[in-house]
């Protein structure tokens, strides 16, 4: 699990558009928004790093977004992911 704290900046009177349009995006939820200087903070949720930066740049994409800066990252691994084995997992399988 990936979580970050985003910062968007957006075109102050485009604000409340290109919060709506955060909001609807996967992963990302809206905490705050300040309309009169255009910044909005969102947490993307993301199951992994790659997951993670294409969602960022999404967010780039939004008409209206001026600058995109992450400011906080988290990661937490899957404990059932310790059990696993990659250099077993893959292998062929043995003939006897």
């Amino acid at each position: 699990m990936n979580l970050s704290g985003i910062l968007v900046t957006a075109v102050p009177e485009r604000c409340e558009e290109v919060a709506e349009a955060l909001a609807a995006l996967p992963g990302i939820e809206v905490h705050q928004k300040d309309p009169a200087t255009g910044k909005i903070i969102v947490v993307q949720e993301a199951p992994t790093i790659k997951e993670e930066a294409v969602g960022a740049r999404a967010l780039q994409g939004i008409p209206g977004v001026i600058a995109v800066n992450m400011v906080y990252h988290y990661f937490a691994e899957d404990p059932m992911l310790d059990a696993f084995d990659a250099s077993t997992a893959f292998a062929p399988p043995k003939i006897n």
